[in-house]
């Protein structure tokens, strides 16, 4: 993979096709999509808080150990964005996912280099108009 793709790749963070399939399978494919996160298995009707994690997925299943909630992260990137106005932006991030704090940022700024999962930094051009996809990091 170029440098390039590799800095742009978005990782996974939601897995649909997983409803109804066994927790090893589940379990599995979430870590070889997406080697950042720690899977855990859930019973359902079991209790969990509710805070959030970027770095955990929960896989809810039944006494069979068939998935039976669609596993997710919580929403991580806004490709829907590109090209919306930063107020926009700013509102359906932090709507979407309340855990994350929204930074505008303008095209040509100079930023740390660090991941913080509870930041997404909207970048805008002159006319505060996204210039790229937000995402949590």
């Amino acid at each position: 993979m170029s440098r390039l793709k590799e800095l742009t790749k978005i990782p996974q963070s939601s897995w649909p096709e997983l409803l109804g399939a066994q927790a090893r399978v589940a379990i599995a494919s979430i870590e070889a999509q997406n080697p950042y996160v720690d899977t855990q298995v859930v019973l359902e009707g079991t209790i969990v808080t509710g805070e959030f994690s970027c770095t955990r997925v929960r896989v809810w299943i039944d006494r069979n150990r068939t998935v039976t909630r669609v596993p997710i992260i919580g929403k991580s990137s806004w490709p829907e964005l590109l090209g919306a106005q930063a107020r926009v932006a700013i509102a359906t991030i932090e709507t979407e996912n309340p855990y994350v704090d929204t930074q505008v940022v303008l095209e040509g700024t100079v930023v740390t280099g660090e991941f913080s999962c509870t930041r997404v930094r909207v970048w805008i051009d002159r006319n505060r108009t996204v210039t790229r996809v937000p995402i949590i990091g």
